[in-house]
């Protein structure tokens, strides 16, 4: 049981003596006071003011953020809705994955695949856009849950966003923005130990380094062990971040930095757990179950550089300049239980079987500027900018000639004594695909009156997509390319918003913009569906109070699109690549809805997120779809430190309520086909309403160390986190339990 435990501290304390050592702060700790740092993307925090950085502030919003439009606005000078989930909010809560970020996040609703692979969506629709410091970024199922002890905040922007991401859906983009070097000395280091041999281990070290303090730098290192609820199942994930931001002059700032996240696994499942039995009744598996065979591995590593520049020309204008490269590499052989219906004596199922094994790599830049200027004895606000985009996938050609006997899974309990499946990796080029879009924008703000203001923008680009799957014969000669293609050119996303200060604290807004998605999604027949297109609307009131530390919105909003993909459950996944197959929703789907958000500081010792959102899909014959997600959701966070005797005491507690969800799945008759295949009718899975409870409380011993234990789901509630998907359901994590301790220099 310690001997994770031991591991995580050993790798990460290691680190941490070494880079907190004498030597080491003698040598870049200044004599004098450093000169105050130009912090890329940052203002200053006052106590009655908010900057854009969040960490350190103890609150639960931001003053200023730019997912939405590139202009350095407010949440509520922005017309769109916007949740900012804090340092100090993934703190409290212990919200070290995106995935526990967006379970507290207003309007998304969290759902898995299986053990690896997790979907988010919003307003009905899957989110596809993710940007890190405001960079595009390509994620895919696999990548994004990624570890968050690298961020300063997670900002959220609900609805279309085509300004700054290009193509997508009206669902959300999220944007995960990296902690920056700090101007005076830090250290922060901790360990914990939760439910389930979940051991986890860290160290944040960032200040001045040379220069008087015009260099400076930082550095994270994190490391998790864990076993989990499900049997069979394991994860380790080493975490590493590092940035150096320099002063090149009083003008001019230069970040360059890379963030390392490797993600290795053991028994990893592909597909839900079976809901039916072969006859037709309730399987009843329980919470543990996993039908992988213990060596089933889909692990991930990723490494990403970039670079920025801010340079100020005069005035606030600013141009900046950003590149960005990733890379993704995975290889792993899984072996999973996902068809057939199990049997009494637990056989019945037959597994699905792949080498996933493939390297993706992205570049990025970005130029843009920025600034305010006079026009008509009114100042106004002015960025344009253009950015390029490309996404390259590879995969080698993997032979594989495995018996049929080796698929069917004799006891799905105990399946230790099924083999690693052999196969060859050849030297040739298997499936590949390269993506790529180009795109100039243009936004400005516009001060009509005192109170009437424009937010107006423009995106106008192109889209690429190629893709290959070629084929060989047993001599490696080619005998088919598979090559398929698609272009979009000239397109053109405005976006247009509209805000009306009521009185200072409240604003009442309106915003409109295009919706425009080339999909990479195929059909059973590989062939891609045809691009999603629509519009996106928006109404509301926001109000910020309380010197602006306390930010409330309400928001209606509908849009309509064509052409949406829809998983095709009929079809299973190529056994070779693992791709799954999508159908054309048709025309007139229509979502529409609303939101309730309160985020921020009630009183200078209680912070408090809680949203309500309401969301309808139909489809062009006004019959509901997206019915695997809510109608409803509703979310509330709290934290709150005692008074008085209690002052070193903060309590909280955080509540996800959320509404009837079902799907349609393959139910068996109990009579088979001549074949032997069972014959099986459409039938509903349903989840009830449901609701979940979590606590957190924090000692602080002194300025420095801390203790905090943090309890999720505490009444147990057992419900299924994702019903129908492959005749399925996916169980939602049971009751666990975290003990930190922290200690910060």
């Amino acid at each position: 049981m310690f001997a994770p435990f031991t591991r995580s501290m050993t790798f990460t304390l290691g680190l941490f003596s070494l880079a907190l050592s004498p030597d080491s702060l003698a040598d870049t700790t200044p004599e004098t006071a450093p000169t105050q740092a130009l912090e890329l993307g940052a203002t200053t925090i006052s106590a009655d003011g908010l900057g854009s950085t969040t960490e350190h502030t103890g609150a639960y919003t931001t003053g200023s953020m730019s997912t939405a439009t590139r202009l350095n606005l407010s949440v509520k000078e922005t017309p769109q809705s916007i949740s900012v989930v804090t340092r100090q909010q993934m703190d409290d809560f212990n919200l070290n994955t995106l995935t526990e970020v967006l379970r507290q996040t207003t309007g998304v609703n969290v759902q898995h695949y299986d053990s690896d692979r997790v979907y988010y969506s919003a307003r009905g629709y899957g989110i596809n856009n993710f940007q890190v410091d405001g960079m595009l970024n390509t994620f895919g199922y696999m990548k994004t849950d990624a570890d968050t002890i690298i961020y300063d905040r997670i900002e959220v922007v609900r609805g279309a966003t085509g300004l700054t991401t290009g193509a997508g859906d009206p669902s959300a983009t999220v944007n995960m923005v990296r902690k920056r070097p700090t101007a005076q000395w830090q250290a922060k280091t901790g360990i914990s130990g939760a439910s389930h041999d979940n051991y986890y281990s860290y160290v944040d070290v960032g200040g001045p380094l040379a220069f008087d303090g015009k260099l400076r730098g930082r550095s994270v290192l994190a490391y998790r062990d864990s076993r989990s609820f499900r049997d069979n199942y394991g994860l380790q994930r080493a975490v590493g971040y590092g940035i150096l931001e320099a002063d090149l002059s009083d003008d001019t700032v230069l970040a360059v930095g890379f963030d390392y996240q490797d993600k290795q696994v053991q028994g990893t499942s592909w597909g839900t757990v079976p809901y039916w039995n072969s006859q037709g009744g309730k399987a009843r598996l329980p919470r543990s179950t996993n039908m992988a065979a213990h060596w089933s591995s889909w692990p991930l590593t990723d490494k990403t550089t970039f670079a920025t520049l801010d340079h100020r020309l005069g005035g606030d204008w600013h141009l900046k300049a950003a590149y960005t490269h990733r890379q993704s590499d995975t290889d792993g052989k899984v072996y999973y239980g996902g068809a057939g219906f199990p049997n009494p004596d637990r056989s019945g199922m037959t597994a699905w079987a792949s080498h996933m094994r493939g390297t993706s790599r992205m570049e990025a830049i970005d130029l843009n500027l920025a600034g305010s200027y006079t026009l008509l004895g009114r100042e106004h606000a002015l960025m344009m900018g253009y950015g390029e985009a490309a996404q390259r996938d590879v995969s080698p050609f993997m032979r594989s000639d495995l018996p049929d006997s080796y698929y069917p899974i004799q006891d799905w309990k105990h399946m230790g004594g099924i083999g690693k499946f052999t196969d060859q990796v050849t030297d040739l080029k298997g499936e590949h695909s390269k993506k790529q879009q180009k795109a100039g924008y243009l936004a400005t703000r516009l001060s009509l009156t005192d109170r009437l203001h424009a937010v107006l923008g423009s995106r106008y680009g192109s889209w690429e997509l190629e893709s290959a799957e070629p084929k060989y014969n047993a001599n490696d000669q080619l005998t088919a390319s598979g090559k398929t293609s698609q272009t979009h050119n000239d397109m053109w996303t405005p976006y247009a918003g509209l805000l009306y200060d009521i009185t200072p604290q409240y604003t009442v807004y309106a915003s409109y913009t295009d919706i425009f998605k080339p999909q990479n999604n195929r059909d059973a027949n590989k062939k891609y569906l045809e691009p999603v297109v629509g519009s996106n609307y928006e109404v509301g009131l926001k109000g910020s109070v309380l010197n602006e530390r306390l930010n409330l919105a309400a928001a209606y909003f509908w849009s309509t699109q064509d052409n949406v993909a829809e998983r095709d459950d009929s079809v299973p996944p190529n056994p070779v690549t693992g791709e799954e197959y999508y159908k054309s929703g048709g025309k007139g789907n229509k979502v529409n809805g609303f939101e309730l958000e309160a985020a921020g500081e009630i009183t200078p010792d209680w912070n408090l997120t809680a949203g309500y959102t309401y969301t309808h899909s139909v489809n062009g014959s006004d019959k509901r779809t997206n019915t695997s997600q809510p109608l409803n959701l509703l979310k509330i966070s709290s934290a709150y430190r005692l008074p008085g005797a209690w002052r070193n005491l903060t309590v909280g507690g955080a509540v996800n309520w959320q509404s009837e969800t079902y799907d349609f799945s393959n139910r068996p008759t109990g009579q088979r086909k001549s074949e032997g295949r069972p014959i099986t009718t459409r039938a509903k899975i349903t989840q009830q309403g449901y609701t979940v409870v979590n606590l957190m409380s924090r000692y602080q011993f002194d300025e420095q160390v801390s203790a905090s234990v943090n309890v999720n789901n505490l009444f147990d509630k057992k419900y299924y986190e994702r019903v129908g998907f492959y005749n399925g359901v996916y169980w939602g994590e049971p009751r666990s339990v975290t003990l930190a301790l922290d200690w910060k220099l």
